[in-house]
């Protein structure tokens, strides 16, 4: 079992990947409920001190996965991105006042989501998708799953975009986030073409729901 910091990284953010650990063997409803315990966990902490409790009981959680450092920063990295820009937004509102309220909100925003991850690391979609049905209505239950079973792929287009774009010219690497002549690139060569696919992704998953003969909305009004 590899530790965090250990060997290359395979494979994009959110992806399931077995090492046999005690966190892969327990039970999806178990992970499920800590997922919701530490999100809530994160939204209520309010000091540095619960914030880096369960920071640090999550980088644990990774490593105690098997998991590697490389993999716990694909995951993380776009939540740090949207950080740095809640930060950015407080600065602009309150100057520098801003900074420890927005460090905080942004800390929240990326423990709230990590623990998903964590979960979608550790644990077969289709072991999620049984878990739901069994404690919800399948409607809920299914939309619940895809979008966790979503994530994953999301991500795998978001960096084929990119890493695509890159190759054309586009300014796309990490430092030119910080250079706002960039973010047009951003926008037009990113941005955009991941709204196509994600309506694309949208229309495939409401196929999928009538092919499981869930109804349509209107259908069961």
């Amino acid at each position: 079992m590899s530790g965090l910091g250990a060997g290359p990284v395979a494979g994009q953010a959110f992806h399931y990947r077995d090492t046999g650990s005690a966190l892969h063997r327990l039970g999806a409803g178990w992970k499920l409920l800590a997922v919701a315990t530490f999100g809530a966990a994160a939204l209520a902490a309010r000091g540095p001190l619960g914030l880096g409790a369960i920071a640090a009981a999550l980088a644990l959680g990774y490593r105690g996965a098997g998991l590697r450092a490389g993999e716990l920063w694909q995951d993380a990295r776009w939540l740090v991105v949207q950080g740095a820009i809640v930060v950015g937004l407080y600065l602009l509102r309150d100057g520098a006042a801003g900074l420890a309220p927005g460090a905080r909100t942004a800390l929240q925003l990326l423990l709230f989501f990590l623990p998903g991850a964590l979960l979608l690391r550790t644990t077969p979609s289709a072991r999620i998708l049984a878990t739901l049905r069994r404690a919800l209505p399948e409607r809920l239950a299914f939309a619940l799953s895809t979008g966790l079973r979503l994530l994953p792929a999301f991500s795998r287009e978001l960096h084929e975009i990119r890493m695509a774009q890159r190759l054309r010219g586009a300014r796309l690497s990490a430092s030119d986030l910080w250079r706002p002549r960039a973010w047009r690139d951003w926008v037009d060569c990113v941005g955009l073409p991941l709204v196509v696919r994600a309506i694309r992704m949208a229309e495939e998953a409401a196929l999928a729901a009538e092919v499981r003969g869930l109804p349509r909305r209107e259908e069961s009004a």
